[in-house]
């Protein structure tokens, strides 16, 4: 029998609160020394990086550490424990022509996560810009196209979360780490002190190896275990314990600290769309995402195949009854699922940085983006992708960014209260 939408929804928040909750209790055992709270950031002007700028961090009065930036603009300051921290920039170590831009702070006190790392920002510019303040109607705008972009990239992996969801019943909490699969798997092809392919040729092979990891928990794990009959509530216990046990599988293999891809790791601004500069690399990552979720939709919509799995989301028996190889169909979706994880991955990776915990931190707004567009429904998890990155980049207009999150869980509530299946979602009459 299908549950209630809202049902599901509320026990994906309530899992979802849990899995986060309880990961300071496991970080304790299972983190390797150098991974414990820190702070980051990435000094870059026009795209470029800064090297030898020194960041301290204080706490109560106390000096906690102090690091100058290296040839990546990369500062990584480990603070010993959660808390309240104090994060200052030395001016004096900046570079010529390089200042702090107009009202911006040199001064932020970020509050650091047992388990992660705190990223601080500081806004740097040329020295004949510091004096310019941009317009509220660039701010803006500025904002939009970055939201979009963190959107598309939420909703290439989130629709495989859904479809997941649809064909299986499973609410995959180790989605988020297939999502970390994707992006270290490219990082470890691209690196020039091993492989050294290329980033298009890796991030190509990284999608497959992706497809091939989902392909793998399938078999390995999720099929066997539904087999012996298990219930789909166990099952999602065992994607969240599956989850700690890749993500700190990646914490000690991969390390603590974030990398970047060999190319295209810092570019300046050289694309202008109206009051809009934009990077070359943030264009490709739109129209990447923009292009593979169109392919997804018109596979699923026009491909045999696709017919099969929308027919066992719908009703696995009936499907089964029909001629349809529901296991097959089953493994497909894991495989494709998978590869758009691992595809999502890389285009974060692209954009920001790689780290251990990424998958982590894009866990909830997955989520977030699958129930706002509603339950197995892939259009709404497109939909809801672009809308929770829209909505959560721009709220950074007027918040603090520390709580883009809780802005992107906001819009869910809001829209759950209005409509309980979601935009895309079907209501349910039950009796």
């Amino acid at each position: 029998m299908r549950r209630h939408p809202r049902e599901l929804a509320l026990t994906v928040m309530l899992m979802a609160v849990l899995t986060v909750g309880g990961a300071s209790a496991a970080a304790s055992q299972v983190q390797p020394p150098d991974a414990g709270p820190a702070v980051t950031a990435t000094l870059t002007v026009d795209g470029q990086p800064i090297e030898g700028v020194r960041i301290s961090v204080r706490r109560d009065g106390k000096d906690v550490g102090e690091v100058r930036s290296d040839a990546d603009g990369l500062v990584v300051i480990p603070v010993g424990e959660a808390g309240q921290v104090e994060v200052t920039l030395d001016v004096d170590t900046l570079p010529t022509g390089v200042t702090v831009a107009k009202d911006a702070r040199t001064s932020l006190e970020p509050f650091v996560q047992e388990t992660g790392r705190a990223p601080v920002v500081f806004r740097l510019v040329r020295g004949n810009e510091a004096d310019v303040s941009p317009s509220t109607f660039t701010r803006l705008a500025g904002l939009t196209f970055s939201g979009l972009r963190f959107g598309l990239v939420i909703a290439v992996a989130a629709v495989g979360l859904s479809l997941l969801f649809g064909t299986t019943r499973l609410t995959n909490f180790a989605h988020g780490e297939m999502l970390t699969f994707g992006a270290i798997a490219t990082w470890y092809l691209n690196d020039p002190g091993g492989i050294g392919l290329p980033l298009v040729l890796a991030a190509i092979v990284g999608v497959v190896v992706s497809g091939g990891f989902g392909a793998a928990l399938e078999l390995g794990c999720f099929r066997p275990l539904r087999r012996r009959g298990m219930g789909m509530m166990s099952i999602m216990v065992v994607s969240i314990g599956l989850g700690f046990v890749l993500r700190y599988t990646y914490n000690i293999v991969f390390g603590a600290n974030p990398k970047q891809f060999a190319q295209y790791a810092a570019q300046a601004p050289t694309v202008s769309l109206g009051p809009v500069d934009l990077r070359p690399k943030d264009l490709i990552v739109i129209a990447v995402a923009l292009v593979v979720l169109v392919a997804v939709g018109l596979f699923l919509q026009r491909s045999r195949l696709g017919t099969a799995i929308r027919a066992v989301s719908d009703n696995a028996d009936l499907a089964a009854s029909s001629g349809i190889d529901v296991q097959r169909v089953t493994l497909t979706v894991w495989i494709l699922a998978g590869a758009l994880a691992g595809l999502g991955g890389i285009l974060l990776g692209a954009t920001e940085t790689v780290s251990w915990n990424m998958g982590q931190r894009a866990l909830l707004v997955m989520f977030a983006a699958v129930v706002v567009g509603g339950l197995g429904t892939t259009f709404g998890a497109m939909v809801g992708g672009i809308l929770v990155g829209l909505v959560s980049d721009l709220s950074t207009f007027w918040l603090d960014p520390d709580l883009k999150i809780v802005v992107a869980l906001g819009s869910l509530i809001i829209v759950l209260m209005f409509r309980p299946q979601g935009i895309f979602g079907v209501r349910e009459r039950t009796g």
